[in-house]
């Protein structure tokens, strides 16, 4: 038991002074029972564990908020990558589908991924994918129609560039919307620069606009008599000073789709040299009867009036006497010159036809210009023709008979054309002869040889009414021309498969004579 010390007198009445303190102890041993030892024992184990517990509570505290902070973060952490991985299985059907819309948006129509997934999400890209394919297939037939169409243009644009007929399509209205080559070639104008005019504005197409459309008009009554779908006619169109434009014209109407108005599309040809060959034709039918029937009474006409002036010679006298005999003699010499005309219809009604073999076109021009008194085509002495003949010229197919009477009928028209220049006083005649081998390129586009004669003269040329209807009969500038001559050339050329050009030379603006070419294509 614990004794304080003892507190002296003077500090228990609060006097002030030194005081002294010693510590005393007394021990009192004393025995108590076993019961009180047992549970003072047990009251001390139990303060003992509840210091222990005392000090180890704060340890455990920050242990169970670690415990419980870790244990929040955990959950924080597995609840935000369920999150992410469940928004990532949501939105990754939407962000499939959001590439392939940028990828369509693009132009890529390629497969898409599908989600092999039976909810809504994979059956929306599914459905996507399905019509994404959809889209591909209208894709690639909308392309090959497109090409096709392409295709079906390009041709049909090379038919009407490469179509000698003339092709122009025009609106309702009838304004000009296309022309191929064609119709420029034949109306001698491009057709480019007016594209979109009325057909009356176009330059030189008034005639011709007002007959198409005459002749559409009269093809609605005639449909409403159950007439043809389309017309055809030949029309003529002056052409100035040259010869008139013969046309043979057709038409019809272009079929409107549900917006587009009908148009309508005219096909034509230039159809004077088929009208020139059907005169020539018909001429040769004339000059055949003409033959036969004028040269029958020539002969008795010929020998009466010879037997007038025989008998009545001797009987008359003076004036009498003499107009006897110019009457006779005019007599005579007009049935001779009916005589040779009709010569020159037979023989033009009856061209033998050709009998053509192996010759060479420079040794039967030298034949012919030995009349001519060039005996030798090389060196040039003559004073108007002059000859220049090509080296090693391959061998043609012709009637020598028939050739040299082109040749010499041609140099003849050439010297008769050359000498007006002289009777005009202007250049003295000249005239030049060439053969020479030349290319050019047959139906097939390969190269072929051909065997080529040109004849030119500095003559008056031709008038352009002229030229084009040089090669008709009875088409001629010469006063007492019978005009035959080259109708003759052009048949006898046609017999040998060859082709003739004839042609006005020009030298800037200045006519300065005519040229003609043949080209033979038959060789051996």
């Amino acid at each position: 038991m614990e004794r304080r010390p003892e507190e002296s007198p003077s500090s228990a009445f609060g006097l002030v002074g030194e005081t002294v303190r010693e510590e005393r102890y007394l021990q009192v041993l004393h025995p108590v029972p076993a019961v009180l030892a047992r549970n003072a024992d047990e009251v001390q184990r139990a303060y003992q564990e509840y210091q222990e517990k005392a000090l180890g509570r704060t340890g455990l505290r920050k242990m169970y908020i670690g415990t419980l902070t870790l244990t929040l973060f955990l959950a924080v952490f597995i609840a935000v990558m369920l999150a992410l991985l469940l928004g990532g299985q949501l939105a990754r059907p939407l962000l499939m589908l959001l590439q392939g819309t940028k990828e369509v948006a693009e132009g890529d129509l390629s497969p898409k991924r599908e989600l092999k997934s039976r909810d809504e999400l994979g059956m929306l890209t599914q459905q996507f994918n399905q019509m994404t394919r959809q889209l591909a297939e209208a894709r690639l037939a909308v392309e090959e129609n497109r090409t096709a169409l392409e295709q079906s243009k390009a041709y049909l644009e090379s038919v009407l560039q490469n179509l000698t007929a003339g092709v122009l399509v025009f609106d309702r209205r009838f304004v000009l919307i296309t022309a191929n080559p064609g119709a420029e070639r034949i109306f001698r104008q491009p057709f480019g620069a007016v594209l979109g005019l009325p057909v009356e504005q176009i330059p030189g197409m008034g005639p011709f606009g007002e007959i198409v459309r005459q002749a559409f008009s009269d093809q609605n009554t005639s449909e409403v008599l159950g007439g043809a779908e389309h017309w055809q006619k030949q029309i003529e169109l002056p052409q100035g000073e040259e010869q008139p434009l013969t046309l043979l014209v057709r038409g019809a109407r272009l079929p409107g789709g549900e917006r587009d108005e009908p148009g309508y599309v005219i096909v034509f040809d230039d159809i004077s040299d088929v009208i020139s060959a059907q005169r020539s034709v018909a001429w040769g039918e004339v000059a055949r009867r003409l033959a036969h029937e004028i040269k029958n009474p020539l002969t008795p006409i010929q020998l009466s009036a010879e037997r007038l002036q025989m008998k009545l010679s001797p009987k008359l006298e003076g004036t009498d006497a003499d107009v006897l005999k110019r009457g006779a003699a005019t007599i005579v010499n007009q049935v001779a010159a009916m005589k040779r005309m009709v010569d020159d219809f037979r023989d033009y009604a009856r061209t033998p036809p050709a009998m053509l073999q192996s010759l060479q076109l420079n040794s039967l021009v030298a034949e012919v210009l030995h009349l001519y008194g060039i005996d030798d085509p090389a060196v040039h002495e003559h004073p108007v023709i002059h000859p220049t003949l090509g080296t090693a010229l391959p061998e043609i197919k012709g009637d020598p008979t028939q050739l040299r009477q082109v040749i010499h009928n041609l140099l003849q028209n050439a010297q008769d054309a050359a000498a007006e220049n002289v009777a005009a006083g202007r250049a003295a005649p000249h005239i030049t002869l060439n053969t020479e081998t030349v290319e050019y390129k047959d139906s097939a586009g390969e190269n072929r040889q051909a065997v080529k004669l040109t004849i030119a003269d500095n003559g008056p040329g031709f008038a352009p009414r002229i030229l084009s209807r040089a090669f008709e009969p009875y088409v001629t500038t010469k006063a007492k021309g019978t005009g035959l001559g080259l109708a003759m050339v052009k048949k006898i050329i046609d017999e040998h498969g060859a082709r003739i050009e004839l042609r006005n030379r020009m030298e800037g603006a200045e006519l300065v004579g005519a040229q003609i070419s043949i080209l033979f294509v038959k060789l051996t």
